[in-house]
C-alpha cells in the first residue's frame, strides 16, 4: 500500500462494460499512453525504499537517496512518509531531513465528483506550490476545475478548466484553459485522441500569449503484444519559430521484470530496468547518456547518470 511522493495519487474512473463512448478520462492525461512510454524515470546515486503496512489502510514510508544531482544541497536524502486510505480516498504526507513537506490527498466527495490535493511546504514560504482539482467523472465526458500557485516554473496563482467529451467509442475531443491571474494572461489548448483496437493518437495545439509561439504535440502509441511490448513517440512543434523535439521508446513486460528504453533528438539516451525479486521486493536500475554531438553551448560533451535501486514492501 505504500505510495511514493514523487508519485501523483490517480483514482481511476469507473469502467463501463457497455459498447459505446466510455469516459476518457482527464484532460491532463490525454498523452499518458504515449508519455509513460517515450519518457524514462530515471534517477542517479543509489535509493532505497521501504515500505511497511501497519493496518490494512494505513502504512508508512522510508526513503534514503545517496549521491546523484536530484538534490545538488547534499549528497544523502532521508524521506519519512504516511499514508492513509481505503478504495474511495487516498491521504499521503511525507517530510524531508529539511524540514519540506509534501502532501496528497485524493478521493471522491460525492457522487461522480472527485477531488485532489497537492501540495509542497518547503522552508522558503515563497516557494510554497499548491495544487487543488475538482473533477467530475461523467459516463462520457470528463471536466476539471483548477486552482493552483507557483505550478510549471511560474510564480502567481492560476485558474483552469478542462473538459474532454467522448464523440464515439474511438473519438474523444476537448480543451483546457489556463489563467494566470499575476500577468494576467491565457493559455488555451484543445486535444483530439483516437483510440483504435491496438493502438492510440493524439493531437494537441496550444495557445498563449503574443510572446509565447502556439505549439502542436502529436503522440502515438502502439501496442505490438498485449501485455509485453508497448512502442510510442511524441512529436513537438512551434510552427512559428520551426523549433522542434522529438522522443521515441519501447517498453517491454516480461515475466520477473520490466523494461523501458527511450531516445529523443537532443541525443539523449534513457532505459530503466525493474526486476521483480518476490512479490515484497524489487531491484531497480536506471541509466542517462547525453552524446557529445548534441550538446548544448556550455555544458560538458557527454553526460553520464547511473542509478540503483531497492524497494522492500507492498
Amino acid at each position: 500500500m505504500g505510495a511514493k511522493a514523487s508519485r501523483c495519487l490517480e483514482l481511476a474512473p469507473a469502467e463501463d462494460d457497455a459498447q459505446g463512448p466510455k469516459n476518457p478520462g482527464p484532460f491532463e492525461r490525454l498523452h499518458d499512453d504515449c508519455r509513460r512510454v517515450v519518457h524514462c524515470n530515471t534517477f542517479e546515486g543509489v535509493k532505497f525504499d521501504v515500505s511497511k503496512p501497519l493496518t490494512p489502510t494505513f502504512a508508512v514510508n522510508h526513503n534514503f537517496w545517496l549521491g546523484g544531482s536530484h538534490y545538488p544541497s547534499a549528497n544523502q536524502h532521508y524521506k519519512f512518509g504516511a499514508t492513509l486510505g481505503d478504495n474511495e480516498r487516498v491521504c499521503f504526507a511525507s517530510v524531508d531531513q529539511y524540514g519540506t513537506v509534501e502532501g496528497q490527498i485524493v478521493g471522491a466527495v460525492a457522487g461522480p465528483l472527485q477531488g485532489k490535493l497537492i501540495f509542497n511546504l518547503p522552508n522558503d514560504p515563497q516557494a510554497f506550490v499548491g495544487i487543488c482539482d475538482l473533477d467530475y467523472m461523467g459516463s462520457t465526458s470528463s471536466s476539471q476545475l483548477k486552482v493552483a500557485r507557483n505550478i510549471h516554473g511560474v510564480n502567481g496563482t492560476h485558474l483552469g478548466c478542462s473538459y474532454v467529451q467522448a464523440i464515439t467509442k474511438r473519438l474523444a475531443l476537448g480543451g483546457e484553459g489556463i489563467l494566470q491571474a499575476a500577468a494576467p494572461a491565457a493559455t488555451f489548448t484543445s486535444a483530439l485522441k483516437w483510440t483504435g483496437d491496438k493502438w492510440s493518437g493524439v493531437a494537441s495545439w496550444s495557445a498563449g500569449p503574443p510572446a509565447q509561439p502556439g505549439q502542436l504535440a502529436l503522440g502515438y502509441a502502439r501496442t505490438v503484444s498485449p501485455n509485453r511490448v508497448t512502442l510510442g513517440t511524441e512529436l513537438n512543434v512551434a510552427p512559428a519559430t520551426g523549433d522542434a523535439s522529438f522522443s521515441t521508446g519501447a517498453e517491454f513486460a516480461l515475466k520477473q521484470s520490466r523494461v523501458n528504453l527511450a531516445v529523443d533528438g537532443s541525443g539523449r539516451m534513457q532505459s530503466c530496468v525493474e526486476a521483480v525479486l518476490s512479490p515484497a521486493a524489487k531491484l531497480l536500475f536506471s541509466a542517462e547518456m547525453t552524446l557529445g554531438w548534441a550538446a548544448e553551448p556550455g555544458k560538458p560533451r557527454d553526460s553520464f547518470k547511473f542509478g540503483y535501486g531497492l524497494q522492500i514492501g507492498s
